[in-house]
């Protein structure tokens, strides 16, 4: 008897638990004003994305020489010469961190407020990995001041950093929606699973999209209101592209810069061109393969890129414009506008600009910053 009562008690107490964890989780489709940042639309907005920086217990952050402070400074200040003294909104698409310690993460945010533009995070599959929890560094960003990371916690939108930036004119409509999505780290399909994936974009996220994008349109009385997206690794429509253009089909109608190695997507990936279709998203933007900054647009119209991996933390590759294709069919891609045939690292940033409300306004241009020894740096830039 007195089991059975032990029993029943355990039995009570677990429905009470999962009922009130039940109860306390956020549902996103009552609170999508709080996944939303805002600010100021204008012509010729310009998005710098910095990706997979690397910064671990063994990086050399603030060499005087050759640090990742050091050369990073050198890439936002060539962007905003190139795009004419000014960066509205720089984007770090993931791998940030790795291994890392709450020292060097507070040393990036101190570094990153010091430039005083607005910033956006999103995490990859390395950033969670130091001596901090997920908490405890997500929290460091929403307090930094010039950060735009938002999230909301315990709610039903799968990982973290879900939430979105709206640009806003002066009659407060909604010009331009930033997308950014949590593809998570790593994962097993099942409890006693021991082979682990990378992690993908689950469909609640999708729906959580989806409602960000109508809302917008039904705030704004408008029915296009064009977006962007950015996450870090791929799904599957990088790889079908690709695959598509090796085998001369029709999906890709256009193509450019470097692929040097796999996309490293999920085995579980789903493909976004679908929800990119029916909710005007008009390119992705990506990360997480260090020696790819591949681009192209396919059929649908709809950009599928990767950033340049800005710094040469971990690993990265040599490329040349003359380098043409190997029997792999790795190489250079599309019809490259530079004379520049010497090889040089793939290294650097991406640069976007939202010429105008129109989403055929977006232009896109890869930096390929080379710190030369005892001369001018190597910058190259290309656009696409």
């Amino acid at each position: 008897m007195i089991i059975k009562r032990i029993i029943a008690v355990v039995i009570v107490t677990l429905v009470v638990v999962f009922s009130f964890a039940k109860s306390d989780t956020v549902k996103s489709a009552d609170h999508l004003d709080d996944y939303v940042y805002e600010m100021d639309w204008k012509s010729n907005f310009t998005i710098l994305q910095l990706t997979d920086i690397h910064w671990s217990t063994g990086s050399n952050i603030a060499g005087e020489d050759t640090g990742s402070m050091k050369y990073i400074t050198k890439v936002i200040n060539e962007a905003k010469s190139h795009a004419g003294g000014s960066i509205d909104l720089i984007e770090v698409t993931g791998d940030t961190f790795m291994l890392s310690t709450p020292q060097a993460v507070k040393k990036f945010i101190e570094f990153m407020e010091s430039f005083e533009i607005p910033y956006a995070m999103t995490w990859g599959n390395h950033d969670r990995e130091g001596k901090y929890n997920p908490n405890w560094l997500s929290k460091q960003f929403l307090n930094a001041a010039h950060c735009v990371y938002i999230e909301v916690d315990n709610d039903d939108v799968h990982e973290r950093c879900n939430y979105v930036i709206n640009l806003k004119d002066t009659n407060n409509k909604v010009k331009w929606q930033i997308f950014h999505l949590d593809s998570g780290a790593s994962y097993r399909e099942g409890a006693t699973d021991l082979g682990l994936t990378y992690d993908y974009i689950r469909e609640d996220q999708i729906n959580w999209l989806k409602a960000e994008h109508d809302k917008a349109k039904t705030d704004s009385n408008s029915s296009n209101i064009p977006s962007i997206c950015y996450y870090h690794i791929a799904q599957t429509d990088y790889d079908t592209l690709f695959n598509d253009l090796l085998a001369g089909g029709s999906k890709v109608t256009k193509s450019k810069f470097f692929k040097l190695e796999g996309f490293a997507a999920s085995d579980y990936a789903t493909s976004m061109n679908d929800c990119f279709k029916a909710n005007n998203v008009v390119a992705s933007f990506i990360g997480h393969a260090h020696a790819n900054d591949w681009t192209c647009t396919n059929t649908d119209g709809i950009i599928y890129g990767l950033g340049v991996k800005t710094g040469t933390e971990l690993y990265y590759y040599p490329a040349s414009f003359g380098m043409g294709k190997d029997s792999k069919g790795i190489g250079c891609y599309g019809n490259i506008s530079s004379t520049y045939t010497e090889e040089f690292q793939v290294v650097g940033a991406s640069l976007v600009t939202l010429q105008s409300t129109y989403a055929s306004s977006l232009k896109l241009e890869h930096l390929y910053l080379n710190e030369v020894e005892g001369a001018n740096d190597l910058i190259i830039w290309e656009t696409y």
